[in-house]
């Protein structure tokens, strides 16, 4: 019976998705949980791992390098058909790493100090590549002061990354001073991550309806740059890892699985809106990928 139970959780996702997508009307105007949803797995994922074990390594410089190196060839080459599309395709690859990505490593048992690590460096990035991109690649007549938009990325990064690590760091200490040892919470942040996909599908479905606008030629094109960015991702990261000594899934994890929230808002900010559409395409085709790792994984573990 045991064994089966575990089978069923393998497709949970799959009937978590189904909900978000088919409830969107219900779930999008609860959205503004979501940061809360994500940093909550993000202090527990974090609740068991040591300020050292989230350093930045040379192996997450490498990482970055290469996904912006990608992400750039990739926008040079599609702007040669449609700007807006190539656009779309490029703000996946310069998406930083979810602050999920430490606490689905831990749920998959990979090296959660990896992507952790790797989430922090990205976020910390962003804040200095993006004032510097944006304004060049924003629609003509859009002006963001350099120093609001940093300001307005490093608050965001602050609730949803910098806030839980902080809180978590903080009662693993008191823990450890009292001679005690945090347990992991798996469950816990399984569900977490479950009732997250209700309301990222949802927030995305509603975007693309509000946007109906928008010729449906070019929506599937957007969309469908948002999957090849995803695939590649994701599939790079596997093959990198063996490559250059980082555990899989840490490694998979740190360069597929992306701040979709973050990236969303600053292409409804402050780029054109042909752009968004990809990055929610990203979000839904990033759960199924995560839904087939979710469910290889418990497969495994059962």
């Amino acid at each position: 019976m045991r064994l089966n139970l575990q089978r069923l959780k393998g497709y949970a996702p799959l009937c978590f998705i189904a909900t978000g997508i088919l409830c969107w009307q219900w779930t999008a105007p609860y959205a503004a949980i979501l940061p809360w949803i994500i940093a909550s797995m993000l202090f527990f994922a974090v609740l068991n791992l040591s300020p050292r074990q989230a350093l930045p390594r040379p192996k997450h410089f490498l990482l970055y390098l290469l996904q912006l190196g990608l992400g750039a060839s990739l926008y040079a080459l599609l702007s040669l058909w449609n700007r807006e599309i190539a656009l779309s395709l490029g703000m996946c690859f310069l998406a930083p790493a979810a602050t999920a990505a430490g606490a689905m490593t831990s749920l998959m048992n990979g090296d959660t100090g990896f992507a952790t690590g790797y989430t922090l460096l990205t976020h910390g990035l962003l804040c200095l590549v993006a004032p510097l991109l944006l304004p060049l690649l924003q629609a003509e007549g859009a002006e963001v002061p350099f120093w609001e938009l940093s300001g307005q990325i490093a608050l965001l990064v602050g609730k949803m990354v910098l806030l839980p690590i902080a809180l978590a760091w903080l009662i693993r200490g008191i823990m450890h001073w009292r001679g005690k040892t945090p347990q992991p919470q798996r469950k816990l942040t399984y569900w977490l991550w479950l009732s997250s996909l209700i309301f990222i599908l949802g927030k995305a479905v509603s975007f693309v309806v509000e946007e109906g606008k928008i010729g449906g030629g070019l929506l599937i094109a957007s969309f469908a740059v948002g999957f090849i960015a995803c695939a590649v991702q994701f599939t790079l990261g596997r093959w990198l890892a063996s490559r250059i000594g980082v555990e899989e899934v840490s490694c998979r994890q740190a360069l597929g699985q992306k701040n979709t929230a973050l990236t969303l808002w600053l292409c409804i900010s402050f780029l054109h809106p042909l752009v968004a559409p990809g990055i929610a395409g990203y979000i839904a085709w990033q759960n199924f990928f995560l839904t087939y790792y979710m469910s290889r994984s418990v497969q495994a573990k059962s």
